[in-house]
């Protein structure tokens, strides 16, 4: 019997076979070193993987960059970071990872040697992958709101998910208070004081 995949056709495959031996002392250890962005993406990791029904180690995962839910395309520099968070720990619990940005060929420059690359005319092409990490970013008063969902791309059969909400100070370094004057659609709204309005992530206009 022919079974049909959709291919998702601007991504490398590769396959990363790994087996978590860490211990729970060693991972509390590890956790309490890692950077605020790496401990959401354990979180959330952490969550997805004890709620998963059908999503083997062996089968290869591809995490996409985080949007805003708002719109499910835009994103910025937390989304970047929390990507490859979410795919140092996945890898650490074992599971296999499909590389986007891993070129064709090593490209030797006087800066240095590369692979990695956001150009996607460097990518290989027609490349199946069954089974994608999405996430989105909400933005509240005070806090951000992160949604996870392990997705079959054949069906869009859900096979696990997960939410963390964290606040602004548990992220200094992306996310920051609003501030006294705000922009909405066109429109300038004006507060007595910073942080009366929904945050605002670090380096975005």
């Amino acid at each position: 019997m022919d079974i049909m995949y959709k291919a998702l056709c601007i991504l490398p495959l590769l396959l990363l076979p790994a087996c978590s031996m860490t211990s729970p002392q060693q991972q509390t250890e590890v956790k309490s070193q890692a950077a605020p962005v790496n401990l959401l993406a354990q979180q959330l990791v952490d969550e997805l993987v004890t709620h998963n029904d059908a999503l083997k180690p062996t089968q290869p995962l591809l995490v996409m960059t985080p949007v805003m839910v708002e719109d499910m395309q835009s994103s910025n520099a937390l989304a970047s970071q929390l990507q490859q968070g979410l795919m140092t720990a996945f890898h650490q619990r074992g599971f296999n990872l499909v590389d986007l940005n891993l070129a064709d060929a090593v490209r030797v420059t006087p800066q240095g040697d590369f692979i990695l690359t956001r150009d996607w005319l460097q990518l290989p092409t027609d490349i199946a992958v069954e089974h994608v990490l999405v996430t989105s970013m909400s933005q509240a008063k005070g806090e951000m709101l992160f949604n996870s969902r392990i997705v079959n791309v054949n069906n869009n059969r859900v096979l696990s998910a997960a939410g963390v909400r964290v606040q602004e100070q548990e992220l200094p370094g992306y996310l920051a208070p609003s501030n006294k004057v705000v922009s909405k659609e066109g429109l300038l709204y004006r507060y007595e004081s910073r942080g009366e309005d929904k945050g605002r992530i670090v380096g975005d206009k």
